[in-house]
């Protein structure tokens, strides 16, 4: 759980710049900090170089997208033995039963469906946090 001046540091993994924009609005009004990789293999390298609390990750993304990014930041933790493990949130548009599982069985905790509401990715992040 959060404290109430804890700041959470996000890893925003979006490839479409309004939802970049969009997500960050959101985060940054809410008191967290996020740096943005524009798609899974930048995301990944940047989840190797960096220390994160919590991981936003869109699915649909050139390069490598979410599920792919996800499996590699899952096995990296393991290789890592530190017994860590990173909250990741799916956001995406395809949200069927189908497409929540998939994320889920990659190593995705959560599943959030665009287009959402300031509110819902904030429930969301709390979550793992608390408000």
């Amino acid at each position: 759980m959060l404290s109430e001046k804890q700041t959470l540091r996000i890893l925003l993994v979006e490839d479409n710049e309004l939802n970049q924009k969009f997500a960050t609005a959101v985060i940054r009004k809410i008191g967290h900090e996020v740096d943005i990789a524009a798609n899974g293999l930048i995301g990944v390298n940047l989840f190797k170089s960096n220390k994160y609390d919590l991981i936003l990750m869109d699915i649909q993304m050139p390069e490598m997208n979410g599920i792919e990014a996800t499996k590699a930041i899952r096995q990296l933790e393991a290789l890592e033995g530190k017994n860590t493990h990173i909250p990741i949130i799916a956001v995406t548009a395809f949200a069927m039963d189908h497409d929540k599982r998939n994320c889920m069985e990659a190593g995705m905790d959560e599943f959030l469906a665009k287009p959402y509401k300031p509110f819902e990715l904030e429930q969301k992040i709390a979550v793992f946090f608390g408000k």
